[in-house]
């Protein structure tokens, strides 16, 4: 009996040619464009669940406050609370503590290969107790050998020694000078859904007092708890710690699980380009939404040709057949279409997911086959769709009675038509309430990348790795030389991220105390990077008093209560080294950009550091382009032919602010267009079918005088004004969510009329043009070929 169900299965597709492709065609792009969905969520929601237990591992972090109640998260914590934590609670099963390279590259070097490398981390000897990285040289026991040893990766150890055995090789690197590190261990590459990443481990036992330092905030500490353990009862004993060792401290100590990081945190500090629930979940609901749209087109379809089958129906009927028995064929079909569409689904994931690596961070054609979702998700959906959407159509279609039939007496019925026009509107009310938000989203992208950020970057170049050149200020005054050269500064680090530190400081009276992100900075460094003093004046080396002054934002300003005149008052600076010493305001600097607009701009001050920089940054001319950069690295060359030439644009640290974003921005707009393209599916099938059902009438229509445009709109009114009051229910919905998305930035663009015009005007042309399409083919068919049967 299935097979013959089967059998009837395939002559139907191959009738019904055009339904049957829509069909499958919209079913297999709801099914690929969910798939990608739930695997990127999948991949999203697994990060750093590889390690053992990873329900037990918990990041201590903390937000500077002070006692006006101002709060700046931070992920980092100073080294001296691991080692008390270690001691003083027993649920700690293990704890360790890092210290990641802040964007600073080392020059390793190995016989005649030289590289820089960025991710370099210090780790303490309990690292490997709480993270479940795996080794394949080495032992997780003893990683290290004393203090010049390090772990690498497998891809670093391959670059330096090849097929080569890397345990017990040399490496020169330029830490601490020129220093020999032996290599002790190899790991395996840090996997992609890791929140925090790095390719060389060190030990960082070198590091003076770490047990007993309660001052300096560039450690990251993550503990991992007995099996049982109350976190809440941790995070207690924490801030009890923090409370003993310093009563007068307001900062707000807390516990972050592992698995929560990545999707959930947005601190200052944080180790990696974390991405967003929100985003994830919006994601999710658009598949789930695509997928609903391709079932729906199929009801509407199926029942919209449901009088080319009722002969069919009428004379199984008359054989003998039950209603029970019809039901199941009519399912049996919906199901078998699910799972052709799922198969050809398949191939479109993995045929699209290499291209689509760039804009997910991940290659989803390696995750297809292994997935859960793909597994026990996928099937159930199929099933699910298979069953929900054959539904309605097989007790429909098995309702009908033989003596109706054959009369000539069955029509389309007033419940079947009203079930269809309600789900046309309901595709259409998430069709525009996505164009909507698309529209939205891109209006904030652009509004991010058009925003002036209170500084240059568009032709800044930074070049790293000045610490341990000898000759920084001469090679900085050979780069002055360079016709294309405006400007050259040296600073600390970046201001973005991890480049930048944060230290306390506080009005003359010690009131106030606020955390301050600051860079160490020369005198160019202001006015290479075009910063606008608004009080005041820029560091000068005609006042050698400035070795103890300080250039604050406006935001500092404000929340260290300062009155008028704020040039020259004395503020309590909390120096690295953990004393307090007093600096004088000489400027105030206008707020600018150096965290992503999610946040409002926080604190910020520069020290004059004249001689000690890290970095250079060098304005290039806007007409010099390559040239302008092949002469700066010919001047490094020429002081530091044992270097690489390393740099980055300025830009790209922006970028990189707002890559979250963009990212979103491209996969919304992908997965709506898909979405549209579906719903459209649909229109045209419905479209159709009206079409066929309504041939004898347009043949007499133009026999009578109707003209093309008469016909088209005779087809076209009643799913145009669907579409209207699919828009009308959309844009309140859509404004009332896209104002929700907003709120999470702190800086955004405000909501307009003209995107609600340009969504409806969107909408209905792509409906119209659907529309039109399959209406105009009807139109202007030869009356002749559909009244010679009458």
């Amino acid at each position: 009996m299935i097979k013959n169900y089967l059998v009837l299965f395939g002559r139907n597709m191959l009738r019904y040619k055009t339904f049957s492709l829509v069909n499958v065609f919209g079913l297999t792009l709801g099914i690929a464009c969910f798939s990608i969905i739930i695997l990127f969520a999948e991949f999203e929601f697994s990060f750093d669940k590889f390690h053992h237990r990873s329900d037990n591992i918990y990041r201590i972090v903390k937000d500077f406050a002070n006692n006006e109640g101002l709060k700046m998260p931070d992920a980092t914590t100073p080294p001296a609370l691991g080692a008390k934590l270690r001691t003083d609670v027993p649920e700690v099963e293990s704890i360790t503590r890092f210290l990641p390279n802040r964007g600073r590259r080392n020059l390793f070097q190995y016989v005649d290969k030289q590289f820089y490398e960025l991710e370099l981390m210090r780790v303490d000897s309990a690292f490997f107790s709480v993270f479940d990285f795996e080794l394949v040289k080495g032992s997780k026991e003893r990683p290290f050998n004393g203090v010049h040893s390090m772990v690498l990766t497998e891809s670093i150890a391959r670059k330096y020694f090849g097929d080569e055995d890397p345990i017990g090789k040399i490496i020169r690197t330029n830490i601490g000078s020129q220093t020999d590190f032996e290599v002790t261990g190899v790991l395996k590459d840090v996997p992609l859904n890791s929140h925090f990443s790095f390719q060389v481990l060190i030990p960082f036992q070198n590091f003076s007092n770490a047990d007993t330092d309660w001052s300096r905030h560039i450690f990251y500490t993550y503990v991992r708890l007995k099996p049982g353990s109350d976190p809440v009862v941790f995070e207690s004993k924490v801030k009890d710690i923090v409370r003993r060792q310093d009563p007068d401290n307001l900062d707000m100590y807390y516990i972050q699980p592992i698995n929560d990081i990545h999707l959930t945190s947005r601190l200052k500090g944080e180790l990696g380009q974390n991405g967003d629930l929100q985003y994830v979940q919006i994601l999710l609901l658009i598949g789930i939404f695509v997928i609903v749209i391709a079932g729906i087109n199929y009801v509407n379809l199926i029942t919209a040709q449901s009088l080319k089958r009722a002969k069919e129906i009428g004379i199984r009927k008359v054989n003998g057949a039950f209603r029970g028995s019809l039901i199941f064929q009519f399912l049996l079909e919906s199901v078998a279409v699910a799972i052709v569409s799922s198969l050809l689904a398949i191939i479109v994931v993995s045929l699209i997911s290499p291209y689509l690596a760039s804009t997910l961070g991940v290659d989803l054609s390696g995750m297809l086959f292994d997935s859960n979702s793909v597994r026990f998700i996928l099937p159930a959906s199929v099933f699910g769709i298979g069953i929900l959407a054959g539904v309605y159509p097989a007790f429909y279609l098995s309702s009908f009675r033989p003596l109706r039939v054959f009369s000539g007496k069955l029509t389309s019925s007033g419940p079947g038509i009203r079930l269809r026009q309600g789900l046309v509107i309901f595709q259409f009310v998430i069709s525009s309430g996505l164009i909507i938000s698309f529209l939205v989203i891109r209006q904030q992208v652009e509004f991010i990348h058009n925003r002036d950020l209170g500084f240059e970057q568009q032709r800044i170049v930074t070049v790293p790795n000045v610490v341990g050149v000898a000759n920084a200020e001469v090679i900085a005054e050979d780069l002055r030389k360079i016709a294309n050269v405006e400007s050259v500064a040296c600073a600390s680090g970046g201001i973005f991220g991890l480049g930048n530190s944060v230290n306390g400081i506080a009005d003359k009276n010690g009131d106030n105390h606020i955390a301050l992100n600051f860079l160490r900075a020369d005198y160019d460094f202001i006015p290479t990077l075009g910063m606008k003093m608004i009080q005041g004046r820029n560091f000068d080396s005609a006042f050698p008093s400035d070795s103890s002054a300080i250039i604050i934002n406006e935001t500092a300003v404000r929340q260290l209560g300062l009155k008028e005149p704020v040039i020259g008052q004395m503020l309590r600076w909390d120096d690295e080294s953990g004393t307090i010493r007093e600096v004088h305001i000489v400027g105030v600097a206008r707020d600018f950009h150096f965290t992503s607009f999610h946040d409002q701009i926080k604190p910020f001050g520069f020290i004059l550091e004249a001689d000690n920089g890290s970095t250079f940054f060098v304005r290039i001319n806007v007409d010099a382009g390559v040239t302008g950069l092949a002469e700066v690295e010919k001047v490094w060359k020429k002081h530091n032919p044992d270097k690489p030439f390393d740099y980055v644009f300025q830009d790209e640290y922006t970028g990189k602010l707002h890559a979250a974003e963009e990212r979103f921005q491209k996969l919304f707009t992908s997965f709506t267009i898909l979405a549209i393209v579906v719903a459209c599916l649909g229109l045209f099938g419905l479209v159709t079918a009206l079409s066929d059902l309504k041939t004898k009438e347009i043949g007499i229509r133009k026999v009578l005088g109707a003209s093309v445009t008469g016909i088209i709109g005779l087809l076209s009114k009643q799913f145009m004004s669907l579409v209207l009051i699919a828009f009308i229910i959309a844009a309140p919905l859509s404004v009332l969510i896209m104002r929700g998305w907003l709120d999470g930035f702190a800086y955004h663009v405000e909501l307009q009329c003209h995107v609600l015009l340009t969504a409806g005007a969107m909408i209905f042309i792509i409906a119209m043009a659907t529309v039109c399409f399959q209406a105009l083919k009807a139109a202007i068919a030869n009356p002749v070929d559909s009244l010679r049967n009458e």
